[in-house]
């Protein structure tokens, strides 16, 4: 009788220690942002996003990686640059839709320019429509940043959602996995009570962004970390998503404490 073939299976992103590596800095950075100002947070945003835009497509397995990168890229630049140079007004986050209807044209223009046949044409748009979705929460970063009690709000959704990173990385293999929901979200109720003690009694909005962005965070991942990409940029693009697919959270938390 033969010896059964042995197939080594895919690595897991959930256990990718690039991953893990990329959302922890991210996280350090729009935090150190958040405080510094919110043109510092859009820096640290464009950066993660253009790791994003570098490693999405292979993520995916998207057709024709470079001109999906370079239409994610043009989404990046001019996100940050609509929100760096509106200082502390709505003018950015107004003129964020634009930037991002630009880019969804630019995405189609892409698909009209390949030469392969159109291959796999509606996952390529879908892929670059939800790339640019994460690009735009991760721009909510920099909006949040510009009023006040923004840089509270920061600190806790990235500090949430890299501490579920931290934990699906420790925890998503075998049976422990079912366990980093429950964690992920009572480490960011404990960030959101911890960071917003010294708020004037605005813990309890803080408390519900760090839940929030537990949940969002772990669904985020849980999507993508089935796909079997095994390049060090899609692994650096599966931690950027992780924590820049919560900034919309942050930009929430903040209104909520200034309404």
């Amino acid at each position: 009788m033969p010896p059964a073939s042995v197939t080594a299976s895919p690595a897991r992103l959930t256990v990718a220690p690039l991953g893990l590596v990329s959302g922890v800095l991210a996280a350090a950075l729009l935090i150190l942002g958040g405080y510094a100002g919110h043109d510092v947070t859009a820096y640290a945003a464009l950066l993660a996003s253009l790791v994003l835009a570098w490693g999405w497509p292979l993520l995916l397995d998207l057709p024709r990686p470079p001109g999906t990168s370079a239409v994610l890229a043009v989404g990046a630049l001019g996100a940050a640059g609509v929100v760096a140079f509106s200082g502390d007004t709505a003018d950015g986050m107004r003129a964020l839709s634009v930037v991002l209807a630009i880019s969804l044209v630019l995405a189609f223009l892409h698909e009209l320019l390949r030469t392969d046949g159109r291959h796999a044409l509606v996952l390529s748009i879908a892929g670059s429509a939800l790339g640019l979705a994460v690009l735009a929460s991760g721009s909510f970063y920099a909006g949040a940043a510009s009023h006040p009690f923004g840089d509270v709000s920061v600190a806790v959704v990235a500090g949430a959602s890299a501490l579920g990173l931290v934990a699906q990385t420790m925890l998503g293999r075998g049976a422990a996995a079912e366990w980093v929901l429950p964690i992920s979200l009572l480490l960011g109720a404990a960030v959101g009570v911890l960071v917003g003690l010294g708020t004037d009694g605005h813990w309890n909005v803080l408390l519900i962004a760090g839940l929030v962005a537990a949940a969002v965070g772990t669904a985020v991942r849980r999507v993508l970390s089935d796909l079997s990409a095994t390049e060090p940029a899609a692994r650096l693009a599966y931690g950027a998503a992780a924590v820049l697919a919560t900034g919309v959270v942050a930009y929430a938390a903040q209104w909520a404490i200034n309404r």
